[in-house]
């Protein structure tokens, strides 16, 4: 149902150029991950967790653009992941957890929320492994833990 409102609303639409979106969307992700990372080490833990959020957001829509959709919402934008990916229970999963940092990265930005060192080394380590996920799937690069 809820994927069915994002299309409704126009918050996923379907074109069938997306999929030439996909380098720089992984490229964007790689960035963004690489500044997360640069952050966490002067313990900048909010940006770093917000910085962690975008490439996790960003290797998402490179999946979503795989299977021929824009978004314009990031609730939208894992809500689709959700059902366009159902069968491949690897993503389900990393994409109920990354909802989760969504709401997170939310509540830093917009209600001033601190993170702890435990929490953005799991942001962190999700992030990766995301963007590991979109690569191998989308670029046929095998991620090495």
């Amino acid at each position: 149902m809820k994927f069915k409102y994002c299309l409704e609303k126009g918050l996923i639409k379907r074109d069938n150029k997306a999929k030439e979106r996909i380098p720089n969307s992984i490229e964007t992700a790689e960035r963004f991950l690489k500044s997360a990372n640069k952050t966490y080490k002067i313990q900048e833990y909010e940006l770093a967790e917000i910085s962690a959020y975008n490439s996790i957001f960003h290797s998402f829509r490179g999946l979503l653009f795989n299977k021929n959709y824009l978004e314009r919402s990031h609730f939208c934008l894992f809500t689709a992941i959700k059902e366009l990916y159902k069968d491949d229970k690897e993503i389900a999963d990393k994409c109920n957890i990354a909802d989760r940092i969504r709401l997170s990265r939310h509540n830093i930005q917009y209600g001033g929320i601190l993170v702890n060192k435990e929490e953005i080394n799991f942001v962190l380590k999700t992030a990766e492994e995301i963007l590991g996920i979109a690569k191998r799937i989308l670029l046929g690069i095998v991620w090495k833990k």
